[in-house]
């Protein structure tokens, strides 16, 4: 669908694909002009958005303050009352089959059955703490070799360099990169 400023658009495009100035600048000036005006907002829109920005946000309460209300709020209600009730009665009935379960695993667990499976746990743990400690030493001396030779001036001043040749090399990417932008790609509304 065609605009009625689209010929003061292309006029204007024209005129600054040609390189006339002069032209280009009267096309663009009559683009504005043909522009909508736009009215006033509302009275008192400033003031309010003004009052909404400087409204003091609520205050929130941390994490502990919520989970210290949560108990005596569920203890004040009757199902949490009632719920706090049933488990304890609950625990109490099941605490006698416990106890003999509990009884029979001891009894099946003999010396000579736990003796073997805690020396293999032993081992097994041992044998990840020392590759644990080979490898922390591992780390330690990789990080003295990187350290050593950053000690010595020269080596700053070579990495000093090699950040402030990158430094350049970013600015000058971010500059090509804003030239060649083109506002002709871009889809008028």
């Amino acid at each position: 669908m065609a605009r009625p400023d689209d010929d003061l658009l292309d006029r204007w495009l024209r005129a600054e694909d040609d390189g006339s100035d002069i032209e280009a600048e009267a096309a663009l000036t009559a683009l504005f002009a043909a522009l909508p005006l736009r009215s006033a907002p509302a009275a008192g829109f400033a003031e309010r958005v003004l009052l909404a920005v400087a409204a003091p946000a609520p205050a929130r309460r941390p994490a502990r303050a919520w989970a210290a209300a949560l108990l005596p709020a569920f203890l004040g209600s009757p199902w949490g009352r009632a719920g706090l009730g049933l488990g304890l009665v609950a625990a109490a009935l099941g605490l006698p089959f416990l106890l003999a379960a509990l009884g029979s695993l001891v009894a099946a667990l003999s010396p000579e059955l736990l003796a073997p499976a805690a020396a293999h746990a032993l081992n097994e743990v041992s044998g990840w703490v020392i590759s644990g400690l080979r490898f922390w030493r591992w780390l330690a001396d990789f990080s003295r070799s990187l350290r050593t030779p950053l000690e010595s001036p020269a080596v700053a001043a070579a990495m000093g360099t090699c950040l402030l040749v990158s430094a350049l090399a970013l600015r000058l990417l971010q500059e090509l990169f804003q030239r060649e932008r083109n506002w002709t790609y871009v889809d008028p509304i």
